[in-house]
């Protein structure tokens, strides 16, 4: 799954997210292969322009529904 993200961020996507349940982490790819991890109650990046604060616990509260 990284490959194919980093294949993305290698490509001009703005962005990526990876979610690993086993940890409830994100991983976010951005482009120039940076790639950044978020856990618990950090706010997840967004694409410029879109309004939405969302955090790694909302993601995977949703998730667990």
């Amino acid at each position: 799954m990284l490959s194919k993200l980093l294949h993305c961020a290698r490509n001009d996507a703005e962005l990526g997210w990876l979610l690993n349940p086993e940890d409830e982490s994100v991983l976010a790819v951005f482009p120039g292969q940076c790639v950044e991890l978020y856990e618990a109650g950090d706010q997840l990046p967004v694409l410029e322009g879109i309004e939405l604060e969302l955090t790694v616990e909302q993601v995977f509260g949703w998730l667990s529904i």
